[in-house]
């Protein structure tokens, strides 16, 4: 009978002790606050790690030494909490350890809207383990929390993916300020980490509008170069009938994918599922504005805005403004109104349902260029570093700004943007 007693007294303080536990983990405020947009100076920095191990560029086999900073790290804990939802995070590096402290926005909920944690990995020899974890004022015992950590890498990353890595992975050194990386470089995990990004329902969908693509680049009468239009226009018709019974915001999205790797093959062709078996399309030069380099712009950040980050389209696109200084083709504010102008269509093209259904009706209605990009004709452009620096100072000046902002009401007055945003 006492042990009856004993197991109702335990079962009837159970939701209590779960309670209580929520009300320790969840807190009214971050302790980190979210990340600031990422700069051109970021992208500046992951291209010229991505320069130096070009995993096409590797051989298999070889061992490489990868050094991230401080703020490497941080900046990749920040766009991965991002995609996932809203928050902050903090990596800081000293010898022998790892300290991650972050903030993470939860979804509405009647107790307390952020969960912060504190997270210290211990390196000795290459080794790691979680020496200390708090989820807000609840300590976790680090061979507990070695556990978790264990779960969670099981639930996002495949069997043959964990081997992979950990084959991959010889040493891992953390030092003042930088951790250190020792690989043996796997040509494999190329394919892995494709298989990972597009779905098999995705690829699918892709192939299907690459075949579009082939069929609009054959139709009679198209001249070398002819507006993007011309293709924009029947492709989006072409999401819209396959709307019907399927999801327009996926549709729009591989639409995009699949403009922007015939556009600009070069930085495109790595999201595209095995397309060889297909017919292929035509070359033409598509052009906005008569020029060929405002449909780069505009397709390369619409194709970014639409995986979910404009925000990153935003920062690259102002990143190949800053390096064309280095190249003395020079800075160009028309450059940068295309970006922002197909940003703002990738976006909005994604932005839920009822917006992807809306760009896709104004498009196969017979949108013109000027619904989609603004006139720019009178922008300064090619200025050198020198020039720009007599006009404006340096990015972000008022008068920089200004001149944005200007460039930002011509795109919100153009048509498509009023009506679908």
């Amino acid at each position: 009978m006492r042990r009856f007693f004993f197991s109702l007294l335990l079962l009837s303080l159970l939701p209590l002790g779960l309670g209580l536990l929520v009300l320790l983990a969840l807190e009214p405020a971050p302790t980190v606050k979210a990340a600031d947009a990422l700069t051109h100076q970021d992208i500046e920095r992951a291209r010229t790690i991505i320069a130096q191990h070009n995993p096409y560029r590797l051989k298999a086999g070889t061992l490489q030494r990868l050094t991230l900073s401080e703020k490497d790290l941080t900046l990749a804990a920040n766009y991965l909490i991002k995609n996932t939802g809203s928050g902050g995070a903090v990596i800081k590096l000293l010898p022998g350890q790892l300290n991650l402290r972050a903030s993470i926005r939860l979804p509405e909920n009647p107790i307390n809207p952020y969960i912060n944690l504190q997270l210290f990995i211990a390196e000795t020899q290459g080794k790691t383990t979680v020496s200390e974890l708090h989820v807000g004022k609840i300590p976790v015992p680090g061979r507990l929390a070695d556990l978790v950590l264990i779960e969670i890498v099981r639930y996002l990353l495949h069997t043959e993916e964990r081997a992979l890595i950990k084959e991959m992975i010889k040493k891992l050194t953390f030092l003042n300020g930088t951790m250190q990386i020792v690989y043996r470089w796997q040509p494999e995990l190329i394919a892995t980490i494709k298989s990972r990004l597009i779905s098999p329902q995705e690829s699918d969908r892709i192939r299907s509008y690459y075949s579009k693509m082939a069929e609009l680049t054959r139709q009679p009468g198209l001249r070398h170069r002819t507006s993007l239009m011309y293709i924009m226009r029947p492709l989006f018709a072409y999401a819209r009938q396959r709307s019907i019974n399927g999801d327009p915001v996926a549709e729009n999205r591989a639409a995009l994918t699949v403009l922007a790797a015939y556009v600009i093959p070069r930085a495109f062709n790595a999201l595209m599922p095995k397309v060889s078996d297909l017919p292929q399309p035509r070359r033409f030069i598509l052009t906005l504005d008569r020029r060929k380099d405002f449909t780069e712009h505009f397709v390369g950040s619409a194709a970014l805005a639409a995986t979910g980050d404009a925000k990153l389209a935003d920062a690259v696109g102002l990143y190949k403004e800053v390096a064309d200084f280095k190249r003395r083709s020079g800075f160009s504010f028309t450059d940068l109104a295309a970006d922002r102008a197909g940003a703002r269509f990738g976006e909005i093209a994604t932005a839920s349902a009822g917006q992807a259904r809306q760009v896709q009706q104004l498009l196969a209605s017979g949108a013109q260029e000027r619904d989609l990009m603004p006139r720019v004709d009178d922008l300064p452009e090619n200025m050198t570093a020198r020039e720009f620096k007599q006009r404006f100072k340096e990015i972000g000046s008022p008068a920089f700004n200004r001149l944005k902002q200007q460039i930002e009401q011509r795109i919100a007055a153009c048509r498509l943007y009023r009506e679908a945003g």
